[in-house]
């Protein structure tokens, strides 16, 4: 068995303004118009998804009843190290929170914030 590919699902409490805040830090928006009341994508520049679900379908197929806050950290990377800043700075004026900025971990330059449903991003630059 050959696994195709794998990605990220993310439950948001409103499907539409989290696609506005992820669109205004730089991902691109992918919608499908069979789903586009429940789920939207955002992609980076390699092509990577991440899906954003509203929380009631995101129960439904998860058949959870309770999402918690910090199931994931989500890693992004930038080229260099001013883009984390720019980065962090976008979050904030797109109503995120930057918990951390300009720090060295493990010899890379990044920063952690959180998105309006509270998900928490690490930003780094490779």
């Amino acid at each position: 068995m050959n696994i195709q590919s794998a990605w990220l699902n993310l439950p948001v409490k409103d499907l539409k303004a989290s696609a506005t805040f992820f669109e205004n830090i730089g991902f691109a928006i992918k919608q499908n118009e069979a789903v586009l009341d429940k789920m939207r994508g955002i992609e980076t520049v390699d092509h990577k998804i991440i899906m954003l679900i509203q929380n009631e379908q995101f129960e439904k197929v998860a058949q959870l009843t309770d999402i918690g806050k910090n199931e994931a950290l989500v890693s992004v990377s930038v080229s260099e190290t001013a883009e984390v800043d720019t980065l962090l700075d976008l979050v904030e004026k797109a109503g995120g929170k930057v918990i951390q900025r300009g720090t060295k971990h493990e010899g890379y330059y990044g920063g952690l914030f959180s998105d309006i449903d509270g998900h928490l991003f690490n930003v780094i630059a490779m």
